[in-house]
């Protein structure tokens, strides 16, 4: 689970926080606050762009927590500028930055994962990251992505694949 969530977890928000920093630098050369972005939204009945990447957060951090018996940071989801949901992705890398591969060594495919909003309901730690938490994770940072894209920010797939460790052959 280390390797299939917690390190893909990680280059993604970081890529998305690379991202985040080029709307800001976006916003500078057009000379309108950056802030502007927060309450974008794809359709009137979606959260804001400021709650993509909240929840974004914290579903990466919640489920890391769930399967290695941790305590996942809380956070108030008060932030109201570009540089609060910056600090908001740090945090978060942090936090992922702390666990190993052993925080996950009892992990086995019938371990129970409790629902984040309805503890009284669960699935397996498979099911929880590739039936839920991954496509939760990534529909949160697309949306994001693509607001900023349909935003005018010089975005391509490239940032937001992020640092891809590629080596030669």
């Amino acid at each position: 689970m280390y390797f299939a969530a917690v390190q893909q977890f990680l280059r993604t928000l970081r890529a998305l926080d690379a991202i985040l920093v080029k709307a800001t630098q976006h916003a500078e050369a057009r000379k309108f606050n950056v802030d502007n972005f927060l309450s974008a939204r794809v359709a009137p009945d979606m959260l804001p762009f400021s709650r993509q990447i909240q929840i974004a957060c914290d579903g990466a951090k919640r489920f890391a927590a769930s399967l290695s018996g941790k305590e996942a940071p809380v956070h108030a989801d008060t932030e109201t500028t570009m540089e609060e949901l910056r600090a908001r992705i740090a945090s978060c890398v942090a936090y992922l930055e702390t666990f190993r591969a052993e925080d996950f060594a009892a992990v086995t495919a019938k371990t129970v994962v409790p629902l984040p909003n309805n503890p009284a309901r669960g699935l397996y730690a498979p099911d929880a990251l590739f039936a839920r938490t991954v496509p939760n994770f990534y529909f949160h940072v697309t949306t994001a992505y693509g607001l900023l894209r349909a935003g005018g920010v010089e975005v391509g797939k490239r940032d937001f694949l992020g640092d891809v460790p590629l080596f030669d052959l």
